[in-house]
C-alpha cells in the first residue's frame, strides 16, 4: 500500500469515527409533560393478571392520566380499580376474557361506541372506544397481540418465527374494523418492539411511536429467568398519526407487573398559519 493510499484510508477512517461519535452525541428532545393548552395524558399498562394491585393503583393515582388503557385485567382487577379509583375515573369499560385476555379502559371523559374485536389469528381480542376529550372525539384501539408462544403456551423456535406474521394479521384485522372518521390512537401490548412487523406496518400507514421520539432504549417488559438473567424488550406502545403531536413520553418503573407503564402526553397538531408579508 502506497503512502498516499494509507493517508486516504486514514482520512476515511477518521471521518467514519467522527460521524459515528457525532451521531451518538445527538440527543432526543426534552419531554414536556405539562404543555400549555389542552392535552391528553394517555397511559398504556399491561398489569399482568397476577400483578400487584396496590402498586398499580398507587402509580395511577400519582400519574393522574386522563385515559388509561389496560391489558390482562379480570373481574378482581375491575373491582379493585372501581373501589379505589372510581372518583378519578368515573367512565370505565372492562371486557373479561379467559386467561390473560382481559382488556379495559378507565377514563375521566365519557366513553362511547365501545367495540370488542375478536382476533382471527391470535389469542386475545382488541377493544375499541371513542372518547370525548378536550382534543375532540378520539378513537382508541387497545390491543394485546399474541405472545411468542406455541398454541399450547410453550416456548418454541417455530412460535417465535411465526409470531411476527400473526401480529401483522391481527393488527390489520383490528384496524379494518375501527372507524376512520375520527383520529385513532393505537396502543397496548404488541409483544414486539418497534422493528416488529405490526409496528413497521403502522409506520407505513403514517403512524409513529410516541415513546421513540423521547426514549429509544428503556425496556417496557422485563422477565427474570431461572438461570439468573433478565429478558428485556420494548413491547408496549402508543402509536399516533399526524392529527396529534406528542410533547412528552416516558416509561415508569413500577415493578408491579412484568410490564411497565408508558405515558404519552398528546396535543392536537394544529397547522401553523403563515403570516402575510
Amino acid at each position: 500500500m502506497t503512502k498516499r493510499w494509507r493517508q486516504s484510508l486514514g482520512i476515511l477512517v477518521g471521518c467514519f469515527i467522527y460521524i459515528t461519535l457525532l451521531s451518538g452525541c445527538q440527543s432526543l428532545p426534552k419531554p414536556v409533560f405539562e404543555p400549555q393548552g389542552d392535552c391528553l395524558r394517555l397511559v398504556t399498562y399491561n398489569v399482568n393478571w397476577g400483578g400487584n394491585p396496590q402498586r398499580v393503583t398507587h402509580f395511577l393515582e400519582v400519574i393522574d392520566a386522563d385515559i388509561i388503557c389496560l391489558q390482562e385485567t379480570h373481574p378482581q382487577w375491575e373491582n379493585y380499580f372501581k373501589n379505589h379509583l372510581s372518583i378519578t375515573y368515573p367512565y370505565t369499560a372492562f371486557h373479561h376474557s379467559l386467561g390473560a385476555g382481559g382488556i379495559a379502559f378507565m377514563s375521566k371523559y365519557p366513553l362511547k361506541d365501545q367495540q370488542v374485536i375478536k382476533s382471527e389469528a391470535g389469542w386475545f381480542p382488541a377493544f375499541y372506544i371513542q372518547a370525548a376529550t378536550p382534543l375532540g372525539d378520539v378513537g382508541i384501539l387497545n390491543v394485546h397481540l399474541k405472545p411468542p408462544l406455541s398454541d399450547e403456551g410453550r416456548v418454541s423456535a417455530y412460535a417465535m418465527l411465526n409470531t411476527p406474521a400473526v401480529h401483522l394479521e391481527e393488527l390489520q384485522h383490528f384496524m379494518r374494523t375501527v372507524s376512520p372518521e375520527i383520529p385513532v390512537i393505537v396502543t397496548g401490548d404488541f409483544n414486539e418492539n418497534e422493528s416488529g412487523r405490526a409496528c413497521q406496518w403502522l409506520n407505513e400507514q403514517g403512524y409513529s411511536d410516541a415513546l421513540s421520539g423521547f426514549d429509544r432504549k428503556t425496556p417496557t417488559w422485563l422477565w427474570p429467568t431461572k438461570i439468573g438473567f433478565v429478558l428485556k424488550d420494548r413491547y408496549d406502545h402508543i402509536y399516533i398519526k399526524e392529527s396529534f403531536v406528542c410533547t412528552g413520553a416516558k416509561v415508569f418503573s413500577v415493578r408491579a407487573s412484568d410490564h411497565e407503564p408508558v405515558l404519552a402526553v398528546l396535543q392536537k397538531n394544529e397547522p401553523v398559519a403563515l403570516q402575510q408579508p
